[in-house]
């Protein structure tokens, strides 16, 4: 009996292990049975230095990687490495991406990146360019660094109709061929791009007929004059704006205001008219506009604001625009006209001049039909009250965020900014007078109360608060506008709330939040605290 049991046993035993073979058999032969066209999309989901490994799988799997639709090639260059790379790597990684391109068969490249040096292989690397183009390229990403000889792109990537989406990144003047036709190109990211003079940059964007967002970022303009961005179906834009061309004037430098650089000459009316682009359509605006409030010093602020600086007239034509970004110093003379469909825009500036506070006037003005609107510290300084008590009123702004700004230095600015705009419905705060000391009276008020406060307020939401003496009096005075606020949320900055002390002096704010009087009976404060590991949400009647 024993012994018809073990020879049992053993027979199961071998049953399973014959049934566990087959399994896995049978796994092999479903990833086999999958077709070129499913294996190479799964591949094209990892990197191709990744999927190249898999070319040791088995002799089908050998080629097949070669047909992705994907490829990503990074030689490990960056905008801040200052070495070069070892010669060896060097060839080894030239030799990689030449084979790629000269083992592949006519199927199409949906998504191509590169990322390199370009050294003195220029030839080389424009080769590749056009061969990914015959390939018909959909998404095509070149960043370029270290040119050490001269360098053109191919002229066969400015006529590709296949190309939909195109991001260059390289810090060299851009040569154009004659002729510039994206039929299908539909995002254009321009990144350090160095335009040579005012034909080649507007050459460019009057060749994307059917442009719907640009990005331009840190771009040089220094020798461009005017620009004028009119693509009929463009619905975001973003431009940054950072870097100072070389002979940009801060303002602490001396400027010369009647002699060489005479900057007030440079913005008479006839240098207006030729630095016009389009005379008819693209009116430039000048000094006159501000109104005769300005004295001859603030006039003379406000002329040197429009000089050029080393900056270009930059025209935005936004009939189909939806969504406006820009950050930067103002160097680029930057209006928005039909702007009736912007939905959103951000206005951030990097640092503040007296010299810009027109551009940024300028700009803002051209964005008035904006339905949610988000500006920084730095771009309300720039402003001024005679200039923003000539901003056109906001009448389809709804929504509101100011970013880092410091109440007790720009409440005034502020304030005369809230009256334009009279159906705001949501005014967010970020980042309230924070990290700075007050040595002033807390005994101003919101007057004249904004309009929008008496009639269409309901949210106030104040983020990174700190509970100090100048921001619990800004929200005392909220609380006491605002009639028909319904709700008021306070996040509290976690960094302040890292020890004792810190839960300690929140406590005390809260206490004194929840005792502040409300015009708004049935307003709802809504305190956060967030710790670090976890945030927690208290309401209040």
């Amino acid at each position: 009996m024993e012994d018809v049991d073990a020879s049992s046993l053993m027979h199961n035993a071998k049953n399973q292990k014959l049934s566990k073979e087959h399994d896995v058999g049978e796994g092999e032969n479903r990833i086999g049975n999958l077709t070129d066209t499913i294996a190479q999309h799964i591949l094209s989901f990892l990197s191709t230095k990744d999927a190249a490994k898999t070319s040791i799988l088995s002799k089908r799997w050998t080629y097949l990687w070669l047909s992705i639709p994907v490829l990503d090639f990074h030689d490990g260059a960056n905008h801040y490495s200052d070495s070069d790379e070892p010669p060896y790597k060097r060839k080894h990684f030239m030799d990689i991406v030449e084979r790629v391109l000269l083992l592949r068969d006519y199927s199409t490249i949906t998504n191509f990146s590169l990322t390199c040096n370009v050294l003195y292989d220029s030839s080389r690397i424009n080769t590749w360019i056009s061969a990914v183009v015959k390939h018909k390229v959909q998404v095509l990403n070149i960043r370029l660094y270290k040119i050490r000889e001269p360098f053109i792109l191919p002229c066969c990537l400015f006529t590709c109709e296949s190309l939909q989406e195109l991001k260059l990144n390289i810090y060299y003047p851009l040569k154009l061929p004659s002729f510039v036709s994206f039929s299908s190109l539909k995002i254009l990211t321009l990144i350090r791009i160095v335009f040579p003079d005012d034909h080649s940059a507007q050459m460019l964007f009057k060749g994307c007929s059917i442009l719907e967002e640009l990005h331009l970022i840190s771009c040089s303009w220094e020798n461009v004059k005017a620009v004028c961005i009119s693509s009929p179906r463009i619905h975001k834009l973003h431009i940054e704006d950072k870097e100072p061309p070389p002979n940009y004037v801060t303002d602490d430098e001396d400027v010369d205001i009647d002699g060489e650089n005479n900057l007030v000459g440079q913005n008479d009316d006839s240098d207006d008219e030729s630095d016009n682009i389009d005379d008819q359509n693209n009116p430039v605006y000048q000094n006159d506009d501000i109104g005769d409030q300005h004295s001859s010093d603030d006039q003379s602020d406000d002329t040197v604001g429009q000089s050029d600086s080393g900056g270009c007239q930059f025209a935005v034509f936004g009939t189909s625009l939806k969504y406006f970004s820009y950050f930067g110093g103002f160097f680029l003379d930057c209006y928005i006209q039909d702007s009736s469909s912007i939905l959103e825009a951000d206005l951030m500036a990097c640092y503040s001049d007296r010299k810009i506070d027109y551009r940024a006037f300028k700009l803002l003005r051209g964005l008035s039909n904006a339905k949610s609107l988000k500006v920084d510290q730095f771009a309300v300084t720039a402003l001024n009250d005679k200039l923003v008590a000539h901003l056109p009123v906001f009448n389809s702004l709804t929504h509101v965020h100011f970013d880092w700004v410091v109440l007790f230095y720009s409440r005034q600015v502020l304030l005369s900014m809230l009256q334009k705009f009279p159906c705001l419905s949501s005014l967010k705060f970020e980042g309230l007078s924070f990290m700075f000391r007050y040595f002033g009276t807390y005994d101003w008020t919101l007057g004249p109360v904004p309009g929008c406060f008496l009639t269409h307020l309901k949210t106030i939401e104040i983020s990174m608060f700190c509970g100090s003496e100048i921001e619990l009096h800004a929200v005392r005075i909220l609380l006491k506008s605002a009639t028909v606020l319904e709700k008021i949320v306070i996040s509290f900055n976690p960094w302040e709330l890292k020890d004792a002390d810190g839960l300690k002096k929140q406590q005390e704010a809260q206490e004194q939040i929840l005792s502040f009087p409300r015009a708004s009976l049935g307003c709802l404060i809504a305190i956060s605290c967030p710790p670090k590991e976890k945030k927690c949400l208290e309401f209040f009647l």
